[in-house]
């Protein structure tokens, strides 16, 4: 069956529509021969990246294991698919709506101990494959990056479920908030890039480093639904999604037409299908309850740089929400600084918190001489992962396997206020969270360096000697789209 591929696409990939996919039998014949080798993967990606992850998450959780991974022999069915290119992005882009119903046997133990297992897993949704960057020699593509644009519907048949959830430290959790944990799990911006080939570099991807940054204005709202039976008032707030990010407003009593004039700041990636979405609740004792909702697609804020406009609200009878939208520039030059910590005291809405005035890109790789602690009555490995602070502002990433050379790749962007007499610290735990090594940059260094960027190994503080962290630490000022650079 021919697909028609036009050369750039122009279909909106804040939401999938169903009337955008073509019927594609042929591709579950290809899933059924991708199957055998695609259970491998998921298997040895489950025990090497998510385990980690898993151990590392909660100190209660240290010795948790992925005792055994089966995911049966019935491949998910590919229904449909739709494809689009993007000439200019050299990339093509894949969606398909896949179905997974199958018994599985995947044990979870503590201790070396079973004490759960999934036994079904029902999954339906939109899968998304990136092929980038097109290339003009074999083999034509050099990565593929597989994500789900939005949640898809998962349930899970469970045994023992209630043992997992007795652990101490893990106890206000649910079967509903576990589900949607996994289920989100893969949501864009979440992906997994897998490289073709060896000659590309992942990080030369347009959509793996967050460059774009949003100021997200939540000005006010009209003709809001009336919740209290009695005052036929309402008390709404607003909940912004965007980028893995959530904000709240403040809320705002007895109002159908309220103001907030609040401020929001995230960054973004140029990953496709990514939104930035608002809804509106009233606040309530009991629970909180909806007054509608609305979408703005993150790509269409980039074309475009600024978006100021009234939404009419979704799922709800009446009610429309005044939102703007601006992208922020990102200049390499410190002398910018002062500048625009003086334009953004001017432009800070009364009641918002203080606008960021430059990121901090911050690339660890890897360490070196670093401590090596093995876990008591566990043949698990042992396990190095990260904190890095900043003010308030605390990043933390998965464990990685220490065998004194723990190699992380981890990137984090953060957010800053104001970097003159800020530091990143740095710490560098075990699964216990015990300290294995620490540092600290203060950030005027990046700005004196040269294009406010250190690549460099930096010394731990250890109890091991000659303990080292290699890492690149980069600066950027965040200036708004009508900013004037000043020589």
């Amino acid at each position: 069956m021919m697909l028609n591929v036009p050369s750039k696409y122009t279909v909106s990939y804040a939401r999938v529509q169903d009337d955008q996919f073509e019927n594609v039998r042929c591709l579950t014949v290809m899933m059924e021969n991708m199957w055998p080798y695609l259970r491998k993967y998921v298997a040895k990606f489950l025990k090497e990246k998510i385990q980690p992850k898993l151990r590392s998450r909660n100190k209660y959780l240290k010795h948790c294991s992925f005792m055994e991974i089966d995911l049966g022999t019935k491949p998910p069915e590919v229904n449909r698919m739709r494809v689009e290119s993007d000439v200019e992005k050299k990339q093509i882009i894949m969606d398909l709506q896949i179905s997974y119903n199958a018994p599985v046997k995947v044990i979870i133990g503590l201790y070396e101990h079973a004490i759960a297992r999934v036994n079904t897993i029902k999954l339906e949704g939109t899968f998304r494959i990136v092929l980038a960057p097109l290339m003009g020699n074999v083999p034509i593509v050099g990565a593929m990056t597989f994500y789900f644009p939005q949640r898809p519907d998962l349930h899970l048949e469970w045994t023992g479920l209630t043992s997992l959830l007795n652990i101490s430290g893990v106890q206000s959790l649910t079967q509903k908030k576990v589900v949607d944990k996994i289920a989100n799990f893969l949501v864009s911006p979440k992906h997994i890039t897998k490289r073709i080939t060896s000659k590309f570099d992942i990080m030369e991807l347009r959509f793996k480093e967050r460059k774009n940054a949003l100021r997200i204005n939540v000005l006010e709202a009209r003709n809001l639904v009336a919740k209290d039976f009695i005052t036929k008032k309402s008390d709404p707030f607003v909940v912004v999604h965007g980028g893995g990010k959530t904000f709240k407003t403040r809320v705002i009593s007895k109002n159908l037409n309220p103001q907030w004039n609040q401020t929001f700041e995230i960054l973004f990636s140029e990953l496709p299908g990514q939104e930035i979405t608002f809804e509106v609740f009233d606040r309530d004792e009991a629970r909180d309850d909806p007054m509608g909702s609305c979408k703005i697609a993150v790509s269409q804020v980039l074309e475009r740089k600024s978006i100021n406009k009234w939404f009419r609200l979704e799922n709800v009878q009446s009610g429309d929400l005044h939102i703007k939208v601006e992208t922020l520039q990102l200049l390499s030059d410190p002398a910018q600084l002062n500048k625009v910590l003086k334009l953004n005291k001017e432009i800070q809405p009364p009641k918002s918190e203080e606008l960021s005035s430059a990121v901090l890109y911050a690339v660890i790789q890897k360490a070196r001489s670093l401590p090596v602690i093995r876990p008591k009555k566990s043949l698990l490995n042992p396990l190095a992962k990260l904190q890095v602070t900043v003010g308030e502002t605390v990043k933390k990433s998965g464990g990685k396997k220490n065998n004194g050379e723990p190699e992380w790749k981890k990137r984090m962007q953060i957010l800053i206020k104001n970097p003159l007499g800020e530091k990143m610290k740095l710490k560098v735990r075990n699964e216990n969270n015990k300290v294995l090594g620490s540092l600290s940059v203060p950030l005027s260094n990046i700005m004196a360096a040269k294009d406010m960027t250190i690549e460099d190994w930096f010394p731990l503080k250890s109890k091991s000697k000659n303990s080292e962290v290699l890492m690149k630490l980069q600066l950027r000022i965040l200036a708004p789209r009508t900013f004037h650079v000043t020589p």
